[in-house]
């Protein structure tokens, strides 16, 4: 969660008196009593702890951990808890599966002369700057080097933007540094992100021990329609970075797409360097087909009182940052909890 959405959403609540807040603690299963969940083990500072449930476990644990307990629970593919002799309390093929996420490649720049982040980097124009933001709320410190953002369409024919372009308007090691030094080398970036991927990816079980990490495929650009997009993406944003808006304050394109010669060894750098948006969803994706795992009331399939609310039940991956459609997901769990909740033909 957010600072900003943690601020504006659980801080206000924590006074109320029924609502406990547990810190450094870990869930390990949820507790089903048959086929109902009626609450939840986890241990806190090495004890071993149980928390019950009256009406509903909500299971907020994100795309990658909601799986994990799900499984570990006993409710996920037969053959995956077998291996780890779980035994199966609600059979869910699509548990863990439908694992998504936003592949990112990034090109650097050096810059032809240093630019703001560099001048106010110097440590005494810092200090003055980090006074100036702690006071009065405004200034260098309080602006993010990267809140430049576009949505593109690499095939005008194609009805929503494929792509989003996350510019860096400092390089990735800037540092303070003294006066009188030249500091570090001055330069910025672009994060180019593919927006709507066919590839598919799993979270699984690497023991049936819940504090071990589980088993992540994310399988970023696994089909070729991923790639296309990605390399047309980069063609899209070099063709921007020539343009006279920005081809002055660049004096060299670096890191390892810079020596690239031909779509081979283009492939082959960003397939080896390419990371995520760090947006994974969909996992336990919701649905009403077999292999989905809750339904549009987000309930878990099989299951009686419980939910996953995150975002492990997106069906597919929205084309942008998930951190809002997360917020409105729990906005309309909270709303079904209390049965205020308007048909969805009504919104």
């Amino acid at each position: 969660m957010g600072g900003a959405t943690a601020r504006q959403l659980p801080h206000p609540a924590l006074s109320r008196d029924r609502l406990t807040l547990e810190v450094k603690a870990q869930v390990t299963r949820v507790v089903m009593d048959g086929c109902r969940a009626v609450g939840v083990d986890y241990v806190r500072n090495g004890k071993r702890l149980t928390a019950r449930a009256r009406r509903e476990v909500i299971l907020s644990a994100g795309a990658i951990n909601s799986p994990q307990l799900l499984m570990l629970s006993g409710i996920g593919p037969a053959e995956e808890l077998a291996q780890h002799d779980i035994a199966v309390r609600v059979p869910l093929a699509g548990v863990g599966k439908n694992l998504q996420d936003h592949a990112a490649a990034l090109i650097l720049y050096g810059r032809s002369s240093p630019g703001p982040v560099h001048r106010n980097m110097r440590l005494d124009r810092l200090a003055l700057e980090l006074g100036r933001g702690y006071l009065f709320g405004t200034g260098f410190t309080t602006e993010l080097p990267g809140g430049i953002t576009a949505f593109l369409k690499t095939n005008a024919h194609e009805a929503l933007p494929d792509t989003q372009l996350l510019f860096i308007a400092g390089p990735l090691g800037a540092k303070p540094y003294l006066p009188l030094q030249p500091g570090f080398a001055d330069g910025f970036a672009c994060r180019i992100v593919l927006l709507r991927p066919e590839s598919r990816g799993s979270v699984s079980l690497a023991s049936a021990d819940p504090l071990a990490h589980p088993h992540i495929r994310q399988k970023l650009l696994a089909t070729d329609r991923d790639w296309s997009t990605m390399r047309n993406a980069i063609a899209l944003f070099r063709d921007i970075a020539r343009q006279r808006a920005i081809a002055p304050f660049i004096a060299a394109e670096l890191g390892p797409l810079a020596a690239v010669r031909n779509d081979k060894q283009l492939e082959h750098v960003v397939r080896t360097t390419a990371v995520t948006a760090h947006h994974p969803a969909g996992t336990c994706r919701m649905g009403t087909d077999p292999v989905a795992v809750v339904d549009p009331e987000l309930r878990v399939h099989g299951t009686e009182g419980l939910r996953v609310v995150d975002a492990s039940v997106f069906p597919d991956l929205i084309g942008g940052n998930i951190n809002a459609a997360v917020v409105m997901i729990a906005e309309r769990a909270s709303d079904l909890m209390r049965g205020r909740a308007k048909p969805l033909s009504h919104l």
